[in-house]
């Protein structure tokens, strides 16, 4: 949500490689459980349903911003294919998670 912008349940399925439709179910109903998202349903017809972060989510993008600098410094070859060290501040131009796909 917080990378891609996405609110939808469709979205997310396409986006995360592998993932089933009952796996992304139950995390999307846990990270609501947690008070990370909130689930909206819109009263027309046919019934659409989106997710969006809460403010408690939105918290914690300069923690989850601080944890990609390090996995890219520390664990480039799990990231990137030509394995080599990277600040996400360089090679992304941001400060936080977030502003990467503002």
């Amino acid at each position: 949500m917080m990378l891609l912008k996405q609110t939808k349940f469709n979205q997310f399925l396409r986006s995360i490689e592998g993932i089933n439709t009952k796996t992304l179910s139950i995390r999307l109903k846990e990270l609501e459980g947690y008070g990370l998202i909130e689930r909206n349903v819109s009263q027309k017809r046919p019934l659409q349903v989106e997710y969006s972060l809460t403010k408690k989510g939105n918290a914690l993008d300069s923690i989850l911003s601080h944890m990609a600098e390090f996995s890219a410094q520390y664990e480039p070859e799990k990231i990137f294919k030509d394995e080599k060290p990277r600040h996400v501040k360089q090679y992304f131009r941001a400060e936080t998670i977030s502003e990467i796909y503002d």
